[in-house]
């Protein structure tokens, strides 16, 4: 399963259990890949990011998308961060 951001209207909601951690993600401006993000170590509270997308193994870049299997990639203030493999994606709900 995997999701693309594109697809995605501004303030959906995207629920992503990764091998250690629970994200959530509230899309802002998916053209640009603009998200909250709330989960894991790095995000305990929401905090605005860029999602640049998954990452595989070998360092391929799914572009703005979502794939269980691969990594999430985010850059938030100078840093970027990369998850631990995606498990699992509750599809998407507007609020």
């Amino acid at each position: 399963m995997s999701i693309h951001i594109d697809s995605c209207g501004a303030r959906e909601t995207i629920v992503v259990t990764t091998r250690s951690s629970v994200y959530e993600l509230v899309v802002l401006r998916s053209a640009r890949g603009l998200i909250v993000v709330r989960g894991g170590r790095h995000f305990p509270k929401c905090r605005r990011a860029l999602f640049l997308g998954s990452m595989a193994d070998d360092g391929a870049v799914a572009p703005r998308t979502i794939d269980v299997g691969l990594r999430m990639k985010f850059i938030s203030g100078n840093q970027s961060f990369l998850t631990s493999p995606v498990q699992s994606i509750l599809p998407t709900s507007r609020q």
